[in-house]
């Protein structure tokens, strides 16, 4: 339970006038690292709604870093007093919680602006929906307020929808914000910033004259991006793996561990097994790429298919997995849930798990495959927050005569993707996707070739390009 006391040590603001980011821990971390990343899911009218934000994304990733930098500058505007941070991590009962705002809703009432409060890790406490809907329904300057409530699991997403439905206020934007990783150009931003291409394309776009010529010149620098791309693979975009890769090329074993207990802690809570989780990921690196089904996740995890769907589901929902689908022709598109699908690391950084666990280690090749499949994911699924199970627009092909794919996206019109980093692109290769599509986009590793119909453009250049 939070105390008053404890309380007002998580606002210092409120009683310390010298109050100044650079004593906030979190904030001071962030101004230390190698690289500035300072992303912005929300904009001074959201702040000024009086709506019910969620926002989510993988442990790690900076939610709460990002939630200090709109306190502080709160603080800076003088609306401290109407500022609330509160940690949920030592709270598990609802009326626990509903306890701690209204202690905070009591302080200062003289004041007239509505408050901001910030509910950090909310999945820690069940029923925190209900609290929040009675304090919506039966307390005015809570109705008034802005909240943001932060996550690092989808898992409770349409059950809260339910429950809050009607009370969270309205936005000219989605109120469920998903928070990412850094991508590939926010890191070369952080590498070496006169290597990020110019141009920010749509996926659209690419295949266009105006979208090869932005190919052309990006990939002046195709030597370099490939550089920063082997190493990116490596440590995925979260934070802490960031700083370790630009220090001292190579993630510490300690980051790793880190990583691994954040899953784990997902699973613990839903009372499952960490064993299990263990043989899951390993399976998904000594797969990665490939068309894989329930009956060899039963069987490599040693598991009943009930269980192996319950855990895939698990880390779909944590955004720690993506599951790729065949598109189901007979309904005229959307995911085929009976076929083979294919599994990707939300981000490549969990790539690293197995092997400090003693499992195997995934190729890198298979890596760059995983992080074209990443950027495909944020930039085609309008709702990325629920997709990372069944995305709606992205897809694995497979033709009737077992030719494969690796990514079908579909914008209205259907564009192949594949990727062929480990070796050259062949005459076979432009032939299936000619044939079957009459398009596309060869990712290769430095081969350029703007001129075919199918555009031959390195991973690094064109992951790059797509931001």
């Amino acid at each position: 339970m939070l105390t008053l006391d404890q309380i007002n040590r998580l606002n210092a603001w409120w009683t310390d006038p010298a109050w100044a980011p650079g004593t906030d821990l979190h904030l001071i971390a962030a101004a230390a690292a190698a690289f500035t990343w300072d992303p912005r899911p929300f904009d001074a009218a959201d702040l000024a709604s009086g709506a019910v934000f969620t926002l989510r994304g993988p442990r790690q990733s900076g939610k709460t870093t990002l939630t200090k930098r709109l306190i502080a500058e709160r603080v800076a505007a003088g609306l401290g007093r109407r500022t609330c941070f509160l940690t949920l991590q030592t709270i598990t009962k609802a009326d626990e919680l509903q306890e701690a705002i209204e202690t905070v809703l009591r302080l200062w009432p003289s004041e007239a602006a509505p408050w901001l409060f910030v509910l950090d890790e909310l999945t820690f406490v069940k029923g925190w929906a209900k609290v929040v809907a009675h304090l919506r329904e039966h307390d005015r300057a809570f109705r008034l307020a802005t909240v943001i409530l932060t996550g690092s699991s989808a898992v409770d997403l349409v059950e809260s929808a339910d429950i809050l439905h009607g009370r969270r206020g309205r936005s000219d934007r989605p109120l469920d914000r998903l928070h990412m990783p850094m991508t590939f150009r926010d890191y070369v931003g952080a590498r070496a910033p006169a290597a990020v291409p110019p141009a920010n394309l749509h996926l659209a776009d690419l295949l266009s004259p105006t979208g090869r010529d932005a190919v052309r010149v990006a990939a002046l620098r195709t030597d370099e991006l490939d550089q920063y791309l082997a190493e990116y693979a490596r440590s995925g975009g979260l934070p802490v793996p960031v700083t370790d890769m630009l220090a001292d090329g190579a993630l510490a074993p300690g980051t790793v561990t880190e990583l691994w207990r954040g899953l784990s802690a997902d699973v613990r809570r839903l009372n499952r097994n960490e064993a299990t989780l263990s043989k899951l990921l390993a399976r998904t690196v000594v797969g990665l790429g490939s068309l894989t089904n329930f009956a060899d996740l039963m069987r490599d995890m040693d598991v009943t298919k009930t269980t192996a769907a319950a855990y895939v589901d698990l880390l779909a929902k944590s955004f720690a997995l993506v599951v790729l689908h065949q598109r189901d022709t007979k309904r005229q598109g959307g995911p085929s849930l009976t076929k083979g699908r294919k599994h990707y690391f939300g981000d490549t950084g969990f790539a690293a798990i197995p092997a400090a666990l003693g499992g195997p280690t995934a190729p890198e090749p298979a890596l760059v495959e995983n992080l074209l499949a990443i950027a495909l994911l944020r930039h085609t699924e309008r709702d990325v927050l629920e997709r990372f199970a069944a995305p709606e627009h992205l897809f694995v092909w497979r033709s009737a005569d077992d030719r494969e794919i690796d990514f079908l996206v579909d914008l209205g019109t259907l564009i192949p993707l594949e990727s062929k980093y480990a070796s050259r692109p062949t005459g076979k290769d432009y032939e299936s996707m000619t044939k079957a599509f009459g398009r596309g986009i060869m990712a290769s590793r430095r081969t350029l070739d703007a001129e075919r119909s199918i555009l031959t453009v390195p991973a690094g250049v064109l992951l790059a390009l797509l931001g």
